[in-house]
């Protein structure tokens, strides 16, 4: 039933998409929709790095661990609410770069890492600026014009090759033992 009402609107409508494949469109855009719902608004800001409600943050102190959470927009560490730098603070007893020290596990994730690993890849990922469309071009152009001038090598050097083959045939490139007699 749903199937024929499927086939009949695509035909009405003019899409060249077969029935199976709007199925598999519709199903993608109802798995995006559902990711872009479950992501968290709220969580807590660490400088470059944000934090989604749920994070869980650790650091370990002489063969111990402490651990906080990020709880609305707030980061928890043994029931009030801290930052990173605090937190390594109060846990450590004296002052410690938070960066190097406190381990992070995002929401669904189910390895720890590094805060400092993550800002830095943080940083790495927002110095890659996209090209501009006219900057795109001109790289497009450039690959273009290299790729057609790599085929024109290419072709005169299979040319140049050819050309010395059937020049090794002629009398002048044989040795003198090796020539044939006209025999009449």
């Amino acid at each position: 039933m749903v199937y024929a009402e499927l086939r009949s609107y695509l035909r009405e409508s003019g899409s060249t998409l077969s029935p199976s494949e709007a199925l598999i469109k519709a199903v993608q855009c109802w798995i995006a929709k559902g990711r872009a719902d479950a992501i968290s608004v709220r969580g807590y800001q660490w400088k470059q790095l944000f934090l989604p409600e749920g994070t869980r943050l650790r650091l370990r102190v002489h063969e111990v661990w402490h651990n906080a959470s990020v709880v609305g927009d707030d980061l928890v560490y043994k029931g009030q609410s801290v930052s990173p730098n605090q937190m390594a603070k109060q846990a450590a007893g004296d002052v410690r770069n938070a960066w190097r020290e406190i381990w992070v596990l995002m929401p669904g994730r189910k390895q720890w890492i590094n805060a400092a690993i993550l800002r830095a890849q943080l940083l790495k990922q927002a110095s890659k600026v996209p090209p501009t469309a006219a900057e795109a071009m001109t790289i497009a152009a450039k690959a273009m014009s290299d790729a057609l001038s790599t085929a024109v090598t290419l072709v005169a050097h299979a040319n140049d090759q050819a050309q010395n083959t059937l020049e090794r045939r002629l009398p002048k490139y044989r040795r003198s033992w090796d020539l044939l007699e006209d025999i009449d």
